[in-house]
């Protein structure tokens, strides 16, 4: 087996939760794509790293001082992330009636939304880490966050 086998066979044993990682674009277009990669940094400053695929979407979209928001998806939520990881289902991201899209998306009935600024943003090879400055956060109070192990949700 090579390196990088074994390694994914080693990441599926991490158990990760699920967001969905929201902004609107320059051009006005909202963006939401489904993430696992969500770290927090600091608590001084608040701050959040989150590692997105160059050919994304909304990797483009990501510039210093726009806005997103980190949506940490329930146990409910499980068809959103899958239509938010599905290039072919693009079309419905948004079709959800629990998004806000006054100003940058978020989903009203998430485990959680955690609104950043990019603070930072450093290119490593098929990726961009993307550091996030928290500008607010809220949660529900019953925890029932969907999590994704070994190729499937739980």
């Amino acid at each position: 087996m090579s390196i990088q086998e074994d390694f994914r066979l080693a990441m599926r044993r991490y158990i990760y939760s699920v967001s969905v990682m929201s902004n609107v674009g320059t051009n006005g277009i909202p963006n939401a794509i489904t993430v696992s990669s969500v770290t927090s940094i600091s608590m001084d400053p608040p701050s959040l790293l989150i590692c997105i695929n160059k050919s994304s979407r909304i990797h483009d979209t990501l510039e210093i001082g726009s806005k997103f928001c980190i949506n940490l998806l329930n146990k409910d939520q499980e068809e959103l992330s899958n239509i938010c990881s599905d290039e072919g289902r693009y079309e419905q991201r948004f079709s959800d009636e629990n998004w806000n899209l006054d100003n940058v998306p978020f989903l009203e009935n998430a485990q959680a939304n955690i609104h950043c600024k990019v603070d930072q943003l450093s290119s490593y090879h098929t990726h961009t880490i993307v550091v996030g400055l928290v500008e607010g956060a809220n949660s529900l109070s019953n925890i029932a966050t969907l999590t994704y192990v070994d190729g499937e949700y739980r």
